[in-house]
């Protein structure tokens, strides 16, 4: 396990009832739809990372709307943390919503009413997140556990 925990701004950005989201091409949950985001640098506010990481993961512009939630997630293997992020959920509004970018990942908009039947390509906890936080404004504090197993995580707990 990492000394610190890793902060981290993660965003749902919704336009039109669509959500963004990045299939991750490395790193944790490598091949897994996810909400994108990324580190909070030195420094810097919860809202600017968020704003950046999207411009930075998507080329589109954003505003900061709000901070939605927070999750302490650990991802585990063998009963041992690799990682312990610390998740911002923010609120962002689209400025433009053409993806002129992809270097993190392959981006693009999912319907919000549909989710249910890619669940299984979504990265656990981001599942629900959307559900919980997202879609029902539980503007709450969450502890979660992944268990990773080769390629595949499962969600141990979300409370």
């Amino acid at each position: 396990m990492k000394e610190l925990p890793l902060a981290v701004a993660i965003s749902a950005l919704i336009k039109d009832n669509k959500i963004l989201f990045i299939k991750r091409r490395r790193g944790d949950y490598n091949g897994l739809l996810g909400l994108p985001g990324g580190k909070i640098e030195k420094n810097e506010h919860v809202s600017d990372a968020a704003v950046r990481e999207i411009m930075e993961e998507s080329g589109i512009e954003s505003e900061f709307k709000s901070h939605l939630g927070f999750v302490s997630e650990h991802l585990i293997e063998d009963g041992t943390v690799l990682q312990h992020f610390l998740l911002h959920v923010c609120e962002l509004e689209p400025k433009t919503t053409e993806i002129r970018n992809d270097s993190e990942g392959t981006l693009a908009w999912f319907d919000l009413d549909h989710l249910q039947s890619i669940k299984d390509t979504i990265i656990p906890s981001d599942f629900l997140i959307i559900e919980k936080i997202v879609k029902n404004r539980e503007r709450k504090y969450y502890n979660c556990v992944l268990e990773k197993n080769g390629e595949n995580y499962s969600l141990k707990r979300f409370d």
